[in-house]
């Protein structure tokens, strides 16, 4: 069987990355689906170029095709042309579709969400406040989280000891994560364990050369460093980063949103795979993710996050124990080898 997927990234974007590229190269690896990606969909609707008609011709024939028998839908931000004709697909060529729903689309694009939600045989769901949402709506709903190559991650294990300067480490799209006041909510937590007299650096994976942030941080007396671009489409470059950065505590501010409150943790899920103990907001899949205190802290206020970064930077038997108890929740939960089999069952049954 061949599958048709669609996503709007490539390999450089995270989402699309692991729940689509990797996912296709895994079905096809472990069970011999072929499979094509349909991606980088950036027109508009009413364009009138000659390229946006051949793609929608080409398209349209691979959904007539009758050796595609599955439709793989991730996200729904699609031009409405390509949303119909996957719903085309679905009724007039009688394609099974499977919907891959990993943010609160609804909250920028209800009605294209809803469509693919309602036409679905399956909705795979990122997170558990996504399941709870789709549950009500949908024939089928299963729960799908964003996982990673446990073993990879695992082979790039940060080693907790003594330091003179720990390393509180942050990994994501910079610009966007500003814009949205994330790094607002740790910044005070920061300025105050500095102020007590505790040494660390902040690290900053993926900060895309961006002013306003590093401009944040200006005058900051603990050391900020900046790394703007990482290799995004290779599945390694995060693990790798995360070890050679020495990241002793990985940290995931989210603001309290309903778009954020249906968020994946996927930074949680990077940071614990590689050994690190992590400190989040208590939003979203985060809550089902960290046991507070075991393999994490959840935290909301201001002193929490002083009084979760602090205990860890002064326990190195802590930020050991909580990076061990990590990784085996993630080897359990949040790997390829637990959740492809899932998958496998979704679309071919």
């Amino acid at each position: 069987m061949s599958i048709l997927f669609f996503t709007k990234g490539d390999r450089t974007v995270g989402s699309s990355r692991l729940r689509v590229w990797q996912v296709a190269e895994k079905l096809k690896e472990q069970y011999g689906f072929d499979y094509k990606v349909i991606h980088g969909i950036s027109h508009s609707s009413f364009s009138l170029r000659l390229s946006h008609f051949r793609f929608l011709f080409s398209l349209s024939y691979k959904l007539q095709a009758t050796s595609y028998k599955l439709l793989y839908v991730h996200k729904s931000l699609y031009p409405w042309d390509i949303v119909l004709l996957i719903l085309a697909g679905r009724f007039l060529f009688r394609k099974r579709l499977v919907y891959d729903l990993d943010d609160a689309e609804w909250e920028h694009s209800f009605l294209k969400t809803w469509l693919l939600v309602k036409s679905a045989h399956t909705v795979l769901c990122g997170s558990h406040p996504i399941l709870e949402w789709v549950e009500k709506r949908a024939r089928r709903a299963v729960f799908i989280p964003t996982v990673v190559d446990a073993e990879l991650y695992k082979s790039f294990s940060v080693e907790h000891k003594e330091r003179a300067v720990y390393t509180i480490g942050w990994v994501g799209v910079g610009r966007g994560h500003f814009q949205d006041g994330h790094f607002a909510i740790v910044k005070p937590a920061l300025d105050e364990l500095w102020r007590k007299g505790i040494r660390f650096r902040f690290v900053v994976l993926g900060a895309q050369n961006y002013q306003p942030l590093r401009d944040y941080f200006l005058g900051s007396g603990y050391e900020m460093v900046f790394v703007d671009e990482l290799n995004w489409a290779d599945a390694a470059a995060v693990p790798r980063a995360i070890h050679e950065y020495e990241f002793d505590i990985g940290v995931m501010p989210i603001s309290d949103t309903p778009f954020n409150r249906a968020k994946c943790a996927l930074k949680a899920i990077e940071y614990m795979a590689c050994g690190v103990p992590t400190i989040a907001s208590r939003i979203g899949e985060a809550t089902y993710l960290i046991e507070d205190g075991m393999n994490g802290f959840l935290t909301g206020s201001e002193r929490e996050w002083i009084s979760a970064l602090e205990k860890l930077m002064r326990n190195t038997e802590l930020r050991a124990e909580m990076g061990k108890n990590g990784q085996e929740i993630i080897a359990a939960r949040y790997s390829y080898n637990k959740i492809i089999p899932r998958i496998f069952d979704v679309v071919s049954s």
